[in-house]
């Protein structure tokens, strides 16, 4: 059942052609940083790929989750349409991600990436796409309504990738004098974004500034925090989809 929905929900999200175009986005972006060098290019790239990947993400997938025809069909299958509803979810992630992928690896091209920066560039892109897709199904799941679906992904959008930086940077300056490892640690929680930014940034060894955030992640982990940043995406992002399909299964519709 939950095969079904993913390739129903695969198809739909590749017939539009906006999917398409977000994949030739990543190769104009790279032709726009290839002078710089393939690291920083790379890095700048993510940078700008965190900024409209999401609300694409969100702006895509709401309106599929959240039509009353298709939640109404799930709720009256005879198993439990929480299955049915995960697998819309890893439908619409997986259509989005082919073409952002293919993207990917030309823009890999025209960076001049080695291997190694291949795979990242496209690990970040799994990581960006799964985490809005499953955050986005949540919000889907608890309103059933897709204006409201799209604002509070959009919401999350504006606080986790806008405003971290300036507001993490503020409540550091605010209290200096005070010891604030825990509270950037438990922003880290809350934002696996950022420790992947910080890690890509440490395993490319690109000398710029990381913000105190990038502090303590270097004091924590010198060596593995790329890795614990995808532990983090993979589990925050599998913790979204499941409780996205029980809530869906528990709402009264």
């Amino acid at each position: 059942m939950a095969a079904g929905m993913a390739g129903v929900h695969l198809r739909e999200v590749l017939r539009n052609p906006w999917t398409h175009l977000a994949g030739a986005v990543l190769v104009g972006l790279a032709v726009a940083f290839r002078g710089r060098g393939s690291a920083v290019g790379l890095v700048s790239v993510v940078a700008v790929l965190q900024l409209y990947l999401p609300p694409l993400v969100v702006v895509m997938a709401a309106p599929l989750l959240t039509r009353r025809e298709t939640w109404a069909f799930w709720a009256a299958l005879p198993r439990p349409p929480a299955a049915a509803y995960r697998g819309a979810v890893l439908g619409i992630a997986g259509g989005m991600l082919l073409p952002l992928l293919a993207g990917s690896a030309l823009a890999g091209a025209v960076l001049g990436l080695d291997p190694r920066g291949l795979a990242l560039l496209g690990l970040t892109t799994v990581a960006v796409t799964l985490m809005f897709t499953t955050l986005t199904a949540l919000f889907s799941a608890l309103t059933l309504d897709v204006t409201r679906a799209m604002a509070l992904g959009l919401a999350a959008w504006g606080l986790l990738v806008l405003a971290y930086g300036p507001l993490v940077v503020g409540v550091a300056a605010a209290f200096a004098d005070r010891p604030l490892d825990a509270v950037l640690v438990a922003s880290l929680v809350v934002n696996p974004l950022e420790l992947w930014r910080v890690g890509l940034l440490h395993a490319l060894r690109v000398p710029v500034l990381v913000g105190p955030v990038g502090k303590v992640v270097t004091d924590l982990f010198p060596n593995g925090a790329l890795l614990i940043a995808a532990a983090s995406t993979a589990l925050g992002s599998a913790v979204a989809l499941f409780a996205a399909g029980w809530v869906f299964w528990r709402r009264e519709r």
